[in-house]
C-alpha cells in the first residue's frame, strides 16, 4: 500500500489556499495602501471609498455632455479597431518577414528602424498629417499595437524547431504545406502573446492618442481631471481603464484556449 508524506500534502493544501487567495489578498493589501497614503494628510489622492462614490455618480449621470458608458465604448472602440488591423496587418507581416529570406531582407531593417520609435513620438507628425481627427487618434494606438504583434509573429515562425521541417520533408510536405501545417500552428503561442502584449500596450497609449482635441473617451476625461484639477475624475478614468483592460485580457485568454486546445492544461 502507497504512504502519503504528510508534510507534502500540507505543502499542497497552503498551495492551493495561496493560488486561489493571492490575488484577493494583494488586491485588500492595495487598497489599504491607498487608504492609508489618502488618510496621512500628506498628499491630495482621493481615498478608495471617495473614488467610489465618484464613480458611481458618473456612471448616473453624465460627464463632459456624454454618459459614461459612452466614454468607455469611445475608447473600446479606438482600441479594438487599432488591434483589428494591426492584426490582419500585422500577422501575415511579421510570418512573412520570418518565412521569406527575400522578404525578410527588404523590410526588416526599416522596420527595426520604426520600432524603437515610442507611438507618442507620432503626435506631431500624425496632428501635422492627418489633423485632429479621429483617424490620428487611432493611428497612434495602432503605432502601439503593431510593433509587437509583428515581433512575436516573426519570432515565432523563425524559432519552430529544425526537427518539424525535417519530419514535414519525410511525409514530402510541399513549402506551402510546411507554411500552414508546421509553421502556422507553432507559432500560434508567439502570436497569441504578442497579441495579447500588444492589448495592453493599446490601453496605455490610448492617453497619448487622446490628446489630439479628444472630446470624449477615459483618457479624455483623465486629461480633463488634470486639468480641472479634479484628481478623482482622473483615478475614475485610470480605474476604468484598468478595470476594461483586465476583462479584455481574461476574454482573450479564454479565446485562446479555445483556439489552442493544447494549452488548456
Amino acid at each position: 500500500m502507497k504512504r502519503t508524506n504528510p508534510l507534502l500534502e500540507d505543502r499542497s493544501v497552503l498551495y492551493k489556499i495561496a493560488y486561489y487567495t493571492g490575488p484577493y489578498i494583494l488586491i485588500v493589501l492595495f487598497l489599504l495602501l491607498w487608504n492609508s497614503v489618502s488618510a496621512s494628510g500628506r498628499s491630495i489622492l482621493p481615498s478608495p471609498y471617495q473614488t467610489l462614490m465618484r464613480l458611481i455618480t458618473v456612471w448616473s449621470g453624465n460627464v463632459a455632455k456624454h454618459p459614461m458608458i459612452y466614454h468607455v465604448w469611445i475608447s473600446m472602440r479606438r482600441v479594438l479597431t487599432a488591434l483589428l488591423f494591426s492584426v490582419v496587418v500585422g500577422v501575415p507581416f511579421g510570418i512573412a518577414m520570418g518565412w521569406n529570406k527575400t522578404f525578410r531582407a527588404i523590410f526588416k531593417p526599416l522596420f527595426e528602424v520604426i520600432r524603437p520609435v515610442p507611438p507618442i513620438a507620432w503626435v506631431p507628425l500624425f496632428t501635422l498629417w492627418f489633423g485632429t481627427k479621429e483617424f490620428s487618434r487611432v493611428a497612434i494606438i495602432t503605432m502601439g499595437v503593431f510593433m509587437p504583434i509583428v515581433i512575436n509573429s516573426y519570432s515565432g515562425v523563425i524559432m519552430v524547431p529544425e526537427i518539424n521541417f525535417q519530419v514535414g520533408k519525410v511525409f514530402g510536405a510541399k513549402s506551402t504545406d510546411m507554411l500552414f501545417d508546421i509553421v502556422l500552428p507553432s507559432s500560434l503561442d508567439a502570436i497569441f502573446a504578442g497579441i495579447r502584449t500588444a492589448l495592453g500596450g493599446g490601453w496605455m497609449v490610448l492617453l497619448a492618442s487622446e490628446m489630439l482635441g479628444a472630446k470624449e473617451g477615459l483618457g479624455f476625461l483623465i486629461m480633463q481631471g488634470s486639468s480641472a484639477n479634479d484628481l478623482t475624475l482622473s483615478i475614475v478614468g485610470m480605474v476604468m481603464i484598468g478595470a476594461f483592460g483586465a476583462l479584455f485580457a481574461y476574454g482573450f485568454d479564454y479565446l485562446e484556449r479555445w483556439l489552442c486546445p493544447w494549452k488548456r492544461k
